[in-house]
C-alpha cells in the first residue's frame, strides 16, 4: 500500500482558489456496486452544496481515499468485492488519526434495521446506518446538521 495522504498535507497544498474553494466544500465518497444508486445521490448532494466522488466497490473507494480527504463516506452494505462493513473496518483500521487527522464519519446503508455492528470498531460516534430506502431529504438533513450547516434551500426529496 502507497502512504496515505495527511489532512495537512492536502491543506498545505492551497496555492489557488481552486484548492481554497474544494478545501471549504465537504467532500463526500459514495460507494454502491449500483452506478444508477450512484448518480442519483451524487446529483442531489452535488445540487446540495456537497463534492461528491464515487467508487463502484471498495477497492476503487479505498484507492481514492488515499488520494484525497474525504469528511463522509457512504456505502451500502452489500457491494461486489466487500462488504460495507469490511470497507469501513478497512478504514478504521488504516485511516487513524496520525496517519488522516481524522476518520471520516461513515454512513452504512442497509436493507435491513441494524441497531448495533457486530465489529466494536463500527459502534462508534462516527458510524451511523441507514435503512434502504434511504430518504435523500433525510440525508442532506443529517450532512448539515452533522456539518453545522444551515439550510438555505429545502433540500431535494428522492429516495434511494
Amino acid at each position: 500500500m502507497s502512504a496515505l495522504p495527511k489532512h495537512s498535507d492536502i491543506n498545505s497544498s492551497n496555492n489557488s482558489r481552486a484548492a481554497l474553494s474544494s478545501q471549504c466544500m465537504k467532500r463526500i465518497l459514495l460507494v454502491d456496486s449500483q452506478a444508477h444508486i450512484l448518480r442519483v445521490m451524487k446529483l442531489s448532494l452535488d445540487r446540495n452544496g456537497y463534492e461528491v466522488d464515487t467508487a463502484l466497490n471498495g477497492e476503487v473507494a479505498l484507492e481514492k481515499m488515499r488520494e484525497t480527504h474525504y469528511d463522509v463516506l457512504i456505502a451500502d452494505k452489500e457491494l461486489s468485492s466487500m462488504t460495507g462493513e469490511q470497507l469501513f473496518a478497512t478504514v478504521s483500521a488504516h485511516f487513524s488519526r496520525d496517519i488522516y487527522l481524522d476518520v471520516p464519519k461513515m454512513f452504512l446503508i442497509t436493507s435491513e434495521n441494524m441497531p448495533a455492528m457486530p465489529d466494536a470498531d463500527l459502534n462508534r460516534a462516527d458510524f451511523e446506518s441507514l435503512e434502504k430506502p434511504v430518504s435523500l431529504r433525510y440525508l442532506v438533513a443529517r450532512l448539515n446538521e452533522l456539518f453545522g450547516a444551515y439550510e438555505t434551500e429545502s433540500p431535494v426529496a428522492l429516495s434511494v
